[in-house]
């Protein structure tokens, strides 16, 4: 028998094992709500493949697809999808929609920590999906009341090539409440000397002046604090700040009016008044079905 025809009857009887392997569980009617027994290694897989680890994935990923869609998945519990779309991510790095899936269901489930291993695996295995790492940053803002780390993946996902120019907005509003404002700065300020056409450069013109008012005010804010840790009320005029040692001057106004201390203590501008909210706690939300039921993440 020619050479050929011994390595094609070869890897034939390769890829059948693997079939069969994968396969040997999906009419089983021994488990139900449909589970998966055993989730084989990644080297495994890869072995019998004879060269082919990519149609190996394929086949893994019709295994987790189904553990996904059973009715009765909750019931069943979710073990095994993270273990499941590793090693289909293992075996085929390129798989963008099996971490995109499966990031986005394990959070809501309660198991924060799997959602965000198969999300940053993604992010450095897919640089090139912007999804990746701004769904990343969605977990650590949501979930773990995170935010200069939902600041930093959103700054990741805001680099990729043709993420929404919304993404920059989120990385502003990430570092801003996560006290982090320089790092929006910065951020803007080399996104706005990368701009080309005009109306990118406006918008990030307006986002970087949002940017600076943040961390103009948020000084600000302190020092209002600790004035009324000393009278309680107060102060009038914030020029009254400096006479107290609290700020060495008031900064200008990069929106182009002054700053005022509102009536909640908090200071803003005559020419923008908007600030973005005060970070509410994870705790306040109202959590996913899944995550009360079980009252806390694995």
């Amino acid at each position: 028998m020619p050479t050929y025809r011994i390595v094609q009857a070869t890897t034939f009887a390769g890829m059948a094992l693997v079939t069969g392997l994968l396969a040997s569980r999906l009419d089983s009617g021994t488990l139900r709500p449909y589970d998966v027994g055993i989730v084989p290694r990644a080297a495994t897989l890869r072995w019998l493949s004879l060269g082919h680890p990519t149609l190996a994935a394929n086949l893994l990923w019709l295994k987790a697809v189904q553990y996904i869609g059973d009715p009765r998945a909750n019931e069943r519990g979710w073990d095994r999808l993270h273990p499941l779309v590793d090693v289909i991510t293992d075996l085929d790095p390129r798989h963008g929609y099996a971490y995109y899936v499966a990031g986005t269901l394990l959070a809501p489930l309660g198991r924060v920590v799997e959602s965000n291993l198969i999300l940053e695996k993604g992010t450095r295995a897919r640089p090139d999906l912007y999804i990746l790492p701004y769904s990343r940053a969605f977990n650590a803002f949501y979930y773990d009341d995170d935010w200069a780390t939902a600041g930093r993946f959103a700054e990741v996902s805001a680099r990729t090539p043709g993420a929404p120019a919304h993404v920059r907005q989120n990385v502003l509003a990430y570092y801003v409440k996560g006290r982090r404002a320089e790092a929006a700065v910065a951020f803007l300020e080399q996104s706005l000397a990368e701009a080309r056409d005009p109306e990118t450069r406006r918008s990030v013109e307006a986002q970087l002046n949002q940017a600076l008012l943040e961390r103009d005010a948020a000084r600000l804010d302190d020092a209002v604090v600790a004035w009324r840790g000393r009278y309680v009320i107060g102060p009038l005029d914030l020029g009254q700040l400096v006479g107290e040692g609290l700020i060495a001057k008031v900064p200008k106004d990069p929106q182009g009016g002054e700053f005022y201390v509102d009536h909640d203590g908090r200071v803003r501008s005559t020419a923008n008044p908007y600030r973005f909210s005060k970070p509410e706690p994870a705790w306040t939300r109202v959590q996913p079905r899944g995550a009360q039921e079980r009252g806390k993440a694995p």
